[in-house]
């Protein structure tokens, strides 16, 4: 019988290394993903306070491009703002934010278009406030 009991130790190393390589495989796979989906979101982010610089600048009525590229942190943004007048003094506000949405460690083919719309209404300020 102890014969047979002297493989086993060997069998016992080698399964337990398969299942420690799974389990740091997986460890690997969720710190990946934790990162893109912190890169995404810092991205978004980014948009969001753009899309807000170009939403206050169409309601103040000041003189606003209405298309301009940013870079931020590597990423190229394109901004747009459009202003259409609805009638009773109201103007629709629509502002699209859109960027390349890639990691540094994604594949090429896996890189995609983001793109952040904001929509609102705004009336102009009668000549008498703030004087």
């Amino acid at each position: 019988m102890k014969h047979a009991q002297q493989g086993m130790a060997l069998i016992e190393a080698l399964v337990a290394s398969a299942v420690l390589g799974i389990g740091l495989l997986g460890a690997t796979q969720l710190t990946l993903r934790t990162m893109q989906t912190a890169t995404d979101t810092r991205q978004r982010g980014v948009a969001q306070l753009l899309a807000q610089e170009a939403m206050d600048c169409a309601i103040s009525g000041a003189a606003c491009p209405s298309q301009d590229n940013v870079q931020v942190q590597g990423v190229r943004y394109t901004r747009q703002a459009r202003t259409t007048p609805r009638g009773n003094g109201l103007q629709d506000i629509q502002v699209t934010v859109q960027w390349a949405s890639v990691t540094p460690w994604a594949e090429a083919s896996s890189a995609g278009q983001s793109s952040l719309v904001w929509h609102s209404s705004a009336s102009p300020l009668p000549g008498w406030v703030g004087r």
